[in-house]
Formats: structure tokens, sequence, C-alpha cells
């Protein structure tokens, strides 16, 4: 195994990517703690990862929460005495236009809460764990950004086909934005530690069809008149996974194998680098 005895923070681990990310490093032979905002998911997760024969914790905490972080760190460090592996997995669309999809929504508390959820909540979490990473003079630390984060391609289309009006933004705007701070913050950080032996590296997932998507497609199918009549899978098979040029979608496996490997002993010279695991659409 890659990683036998190693300790793993993943933020957001309870569903979706975070939970592929959870799964492949646990088959690879590492502990886990699972930091999520959601109770039931993170003891589901950490569940599977004993079911594996690894150990596990289960956080329940708001990685953009300075004290929650904070806790969820030493806790970590507390209860399996080391800590390896940092995989900021925690983020996503912003919350606000899951209330009303469709509706008109506040473009400035979108804005703030994709920034935060995203990028503060990266930050924060390497802010933490940094110190313990320097005294001990190794760690790995992986954030999980988006092919949105890349140079935008073609002429101003976001991914769904909503588009914003006048000078409003769409909501893949303040996304976008957010995850190329993501990348940019990965890189900066990166060369920083690297005097210390820790290795910085980011991953763009591509399309993915996780709950986190699903909840988003009451808008999306909103904002796309073709989309009248479509359950949320049609919507994905039809707008989304056709953009992939190897033809299919990736899944949570995908970039959790992509996180084994980056945090793994052959990867040990690589860092400030950003991977694109998305069946390639985007150039690196």
């Amino acid at each position: 195994m890659k990683l036998e005895n190693k300790v793993a923070i993943v933020t957001g681990g309870g569903v979706g990517i975070g939970l592929g990310i959870v799964l492949c490093l646990a088959r690879e032979g590492t502990e886990v703690a699972i930091v999520d905002i959601s109770e039931e998911n993170a003891n589901k997760a950490a569940d599977e990862v004993k079911n594996l024969g690894r150990k596990a914790l289960s956080v329940t905490g708001n990685v953009t929460d300075v004290n929650q972080v904070a806790n969820a760190v030493q806790k970590t460090i507390d209860t399996f005495g080391r800590l390896d592996i940092l995989v900021n997995n925690a983020g996503g669309e912003s919350r606000v236009y899951y209330e009303k999809p469709g509706e008109e929504y506040d473009e400035i508390r979108e804005w703030d809460d994709t920034v935060e959820l995203n990028l503060r909540a990266t930050m924060l979490m390497c802010r933490a764990v940094a110190p313990y990473f320097i005294k001990q003079k190794s760690g790995k630390i992986v954030n999980i950004a988006s092919v949105a984060g890349r140079p935008s391609q073609g002429a101003g289309r976001s991914l769904d086909r909503t588009s914003g009006k006048g000078l409003e933004f769409n909501p893949i705007t303040s996304y976008g934005v957010a995850k190329a701070g993501v990348i940019k913050f990965s890189r900066t950080i990166a060369l920083q530690l690297a005097g210390h032996n820790i290795n910085v590296n980011c991953i763009c997932p591509g399309v993915l069809y996780t709950p986190m998507y699903e909840r988003s497609v009451p808008w999306r199918m909103a904002a796309n008149p073709e989309a009248r009549g479509m359950t949320p899978r049609e919507y994905f098979d039809n707008f989304f996974a056709p953009m992939v040029p190897l033809k299919r979608e990736q899944t949570p496996e995908d970039i959790g194998n992509a996180v084994v490997f980056l945090t793994s002993e052959e990867a040990r010279n690589i860092t400030g680098q950003t991977l694109n695991v998305d069946g390639g659409m985007y150039p690196s």
C-alpha cells in the first residue's frame, strides 16, 4: 500500500468527490479524519473507512470558521498522534441560489458565500496545518479546485448555457473566480513551504454527477429552456457529458486516485502543480 499508516484530513469528505477521496486513501492504508458540515454524512463515511480495516475519525465542522478549523486539526492530531496529509475538498457553488431555484438572488451575498466556501476554507485549513507540517519537516497538501477556475474557453458561454443579463453575474462567475484563487493560492504556498519538505498541489476535476451537482440542477434547468421536462440525470447527459473529449464523465474515485498519487512518495518531487482530471476538456 502506498500510504500505509499515514494520517489524512479530508474536508467535505462525507459525500461525492470527498467520499471518493476518503475511500481511495483508506484503500492505500491511510487513517482518515473526515471533516464535514453534516454529522450524518461524516459518520457514514467514517463507517465505510472502518469497514476497509482502517481507523477513522468523524468531525462535524464548518471549515469557513477559524475556531472550528483549529478544533478539527487538533482533534485529528490528538486522536491519531500525527498528521501527514491535508486534502481541501470542501467547496462548491454558492448555497444562496439553492434557496429559490430560478428566482433572482442577491449577487453580493452569492459572491461572498462562494469565495468563503471555496477560497477562505482552503486558506484556513492550510494555515492551521502548516505549523505542524513545518515542525515535523514533512507534509502533503492537495487542494481541490475545478476546471471552472481554468482560463475561459469559447465565446463567454458558461458550462450550462446560462448567462448574465447586462452587468449581472451568472452563478458560474464567482465559482470560477474562487477556484482560480485556489489554484493561485496553491502555487503561492507551495513555494513558501517547499523549503520545509512540504508538497502542495492542486487538482481540477471536470464534470462529475455528484449530490452537489444534483442540488444545483433546478436553477440550471430554470435558466435553460431546452432542459424543460428533463430529469437531473438526463440534463447532465445532454449538456455536460458531451463536452468531455474522452466521452465519459469523471468519478469521485478518479479524483481520489489522483490524490493518492500526489500524496505518495512517487510524487515527492512534484509541488506547486495543478492537475486536470477532466477527460481532456481543458489544457494545463
